[in-house]
């Protein structure tokens, strides 16, 4: 088992509430699942803990699920809930 750095893209508020468009969050294993990433960058980016859990990750431009796992190659987004008509 390898740590790994993983690179988050982030947009709008969260991208403000960080002060730049990538965050990096530190994983303790060759692979993780989304749900833990998230959890992960809660923990580590705590200006992000709130939008986190109302946001959805997209892994190589397509919204995934909590259990599907990513091993750091892909690009990864956090993207938080928009409004509009």
């Amino acid at each position: 088992m390898k740590a790994r750095r993983l690179t988050i893209r982030l947009f709008g508020p969260q991208a403000k509430a960080i002060g730049a468009p990538l965050v990096c969050v530190h994983v303790a294993a060759d692979t993780v699942s989304c749900g833990a990433l998230r959890q992960a960058l809660a923990d580590q980016h705590p200006a992000l803990a709130q939008s986190v859990a109302i946001s959805r990750l997209a892994v190589n431009c397509a919204f995934v699920p909590d259990d599907a796992v990513v091993c750091g190659s892909e690009e990864i987004a956090l993207i938080g809930q928009v409004s509009g008509g």
